[in-house]
């Protein structure tokens, strides 16, 4: 097979694994809305998947069959995480509607008049350091991505021989694209998502997504 092709086909199925809606995709959204240290949470995420992808394409994949124990304990501390996440959410919808969301890039005190009348009270994280922190814990307690990227993608990346470095690549080139793309898209789009009513709804929705997510995790 061409270069080219074995490309197009890591990253056809690197892409259909990550634009999957989950825990990861839904912090990116929440921080990105809030426009909270996105540079360096997209950054966390992209060399996650470097090193995983990477793992999976050296034949990692097979010590996680080997040892399934490992993905039960990483599975009932992710399905914990999964549950705080999606409690912060709902506390968050729920919040005063001064202090639910955060727009303006000013003193931590300082607050702006939103359309309506509205004041959008400044909450962006003091340092990037809890973002991240939080958005490994997502990624990494997360047993799913070690079966999408270690076994699934890993095991056919590893059936194109010599090539397979190559259709990694790919599979990174997807990550590299669609995390930016859902990063600063919803950087973008942060005062018109950020309305108080509309950021409550993106709360509920997502605590919601984590509940169905942890459940789903619990049942397989």
């Amino acid at each position: 097979m061409s270069v080219v092709s074995v490309l197009l086909a890591g990253f056809s199925l690197g892409l259909s694994l990550i634009i999957a809606i989950g825990p990861q995709n839904a912090y990116i959204i929440k921080m990105g809305i809030k426009r909270d240290h996105v540079g360096p949470i997209l950054l966390a995420c992209l060399l996650s998947d470097v090193i995983l992808i990477n793992a999976g394409t050296a034949g990692v994949g097979f010590l996680v069959e080997r040892f399934p124990t490992v993905l039960v304990v990483i599975k009932y501390l992710g399905a914990a995480y999964l549950l705080y996440f999606g409690f912060t959410c709902f506390r968050d919808a729920f919040k005063k509607e001064q202090e639910a969301l955060v727009v303006h890039e000013k003193s931590p005190t300082s607050s702006s008049p939103a359309p309506g009348g509205t004041v959008l009270t400044r909450t962006k994280s003091r340092t990037w350091v809890k973002p991240v922190l939080t958005v490994l814990a997502l990624t990494w307690l997360n047993p799913l991505a070690y079966v999408d990227a270690l076994v699934m993608l890993g095991g056919i990346a590893n059936h194109y021989g010599d090539q397979r470095w190559v259709f990694a690549a790919g599979a990174i080139a997807a990550s590299a694209v669609w995390f930016p793309a859902l990063g600063f898209g919803a950087y973008k789009l942060s005062r018109v998502l950020a309305k108080p009513t509309t950021w409550r709804v993106v709360n509920v929705v997502i605590g919601c997504v984590m509940i169905a997510l942890t459940a789903n995790l619990l049942l397989h």
